[in-house]
């Protein structure tokens, strides 16, 4: 008899033809069984199969499972190739909860695996149990509505499978095969909210209406068509800028309603951290200023209003920094800013020091700063502007000074 399980995934095997697949391996029941029919249909479909796991080092079976996941690939004749990440110390650093900072590394470590391995996929066994708990994780963290459209299906090269197939659907080919597989024992502890939501959610919704995950699911596609109408309208008004910049014309966010200036902030966000409701009531804070202002946001980001944009960007973009041109050198790039200057003249043959502005700056008696403010440049145009020092005296400002010899390209 073919299994549900079989027949769903079967579906999916002509989208696979000739490529090469790196399977996300944990050893656990989900990506052992959707492993294990890949290899049995390989030669049907002319596919090349490979598996990589992630030690995450947080308990000390995590070396059983790596061992497992090796020997089962091994038996099996599967390229099989593991990274060991430090997750705790990871998250530590970072100031991450362990499931989002594992979910960093994870797939840190799958895209350079399938890079260094030439994969077209990387596949995951994301089911629809992960896709219903996750929507109760996001409802309970305090997602934005416009969050609540769950794992995606396609995200680059990332495809999850296996989102319409349920626990009990895996049990069953497990059985069907005789497959063995390993347990996570922390998946019994509930001081992560995904084991608690599985236990005391999700199992018992289970027993008092069945089915009901088909219910949140739909709901979630609804939610996602919503997302996909309102990104096809509204995404190409974000400005994708160097260094990672996003930025959107103020006069334009003015004029839109409030519903599509939400979707704009939680667009913006969502491309650069773990976005929430939260983040999105601090950004409006911000936008409720009448000057120009910049306030903090997740993982070492800053959110800015000014005049004429809005702009999201990481921290790093405005960090004091120095660079010395040595004399004789007609180029210089910096990193920090994404532009490249080049210079002739008397400048090519001068030893320079490059930098972003200090407070007290003054170019021809004038202070730096009442210069910017009086051209009304942004402050992100202002704390990213080049200043140019010869013997510690400012010779050059970037969008003040004109000289020919002086030139400036961004990356």
């Amino acid at each position: 008899m073919i299994l549900s399980f079989e027949k769903k995934l079967s579906a999916r095997l002509g989208e696979l033809n000739g490529k090469k697949l790196l399977v996300a391996l944990s050893g656990g029941k989900d990506s052992v069984s959707l492993l294990h029919f890949l290899k049995k249909n390989e030669g049907i479909k002319s596919y090349q199969i490979a598996a990589c796991h992630v030690n995450h080092m947080y308990r000390k079976t995590a070396w059983w499972d790596e061992k497992f996941c090796s020997d089962y690939c091994d038996k099996l004749s599967i390229p099989f190739t593991s990274y060991r990440c430090d997750v705790p110390r990871y998250c530590a650093v970072k100031k991450m909860s362990f499931e989002h900072g594992a979910r960093v590394i994870r797939y840190r470590a799958l895209h350079e695996a399938a890079q260094k391995s030439g994969s077209d996929l990387i596949l995951t066994a994301h089911t629809k149990d992960d896709l219903v708990e996750t929507f109760f994780i996001q409802a309970v963290q305090g997602a934005s509505a416009f969050s609540l459209k769950g794992i995606s299906e396609q995200d680059g090269i990332l495809r999850r499978l296996m989102l319409d197939i349920s626990s009990e659907e895996i049990y069953e080919y497990l059985n069907k095969y005789g497959i063995a597989y390993v347990i996570d024992e922390t998946n019994n502890d509930e001081k992560y909210l995904r084991n608690f939501i599985r236990k005391n959610i999700t199992a018992k919704l289970a027993e008092f209406r069945k089915g009901y995950e088909d219910n949140i699911v739909s709901l979630m596609r609804d939610n996602l068509r919503f997302d996909n109408y309102l990104s096809e309208k509204f995404e190409p008004m974000i400005e994708t800028c160097e260094n990672g910049v996003l930025a959107v014309e103020t006069d334009f966010f003015n004029n839109l309603s409030e519903l599509e200036q939400e979707y704009i902030l939680h667009r913006m966000g969502s491309k650069c951290f773990r976005f929430e409701r939260r983040h999105l009531s601090e950004m409006q804070k911000i936008l409720d200023n009448e000057f120009s202002v910049r306030g903090d946001m997740p993982d070492g980001y800053k959110f800015e209003k000014s005049d004429k944009y809005l702009r999201l960007f990481h921290g790093r973009n405005v960090y004091p920094f120095e660079i010395v041109k040595p004399a004789g050198e007609d180029s210089l790039f910096i990193p920090q800013t994404g532009k490249r200057m080049k210079f002739s003249g008397k400048w090519k043959d001068a030893e320079l020091l490059v930098r972003n502005r200090r407070i007290g700056d003054r170019i021809k008696m004038k202070k730096v700063k009442d210069v910017f403010i009086d051209m009304k440049l942004d402050l992100y145009t202002r704390d990213t502007a080049l200043i140019i020092l010869e013997k510690n005296v400012i010779v050059w400002v970037e969008n003040i000074s004109h000289d020919g010899s002086i030139a400036l390209y961004v990356k």
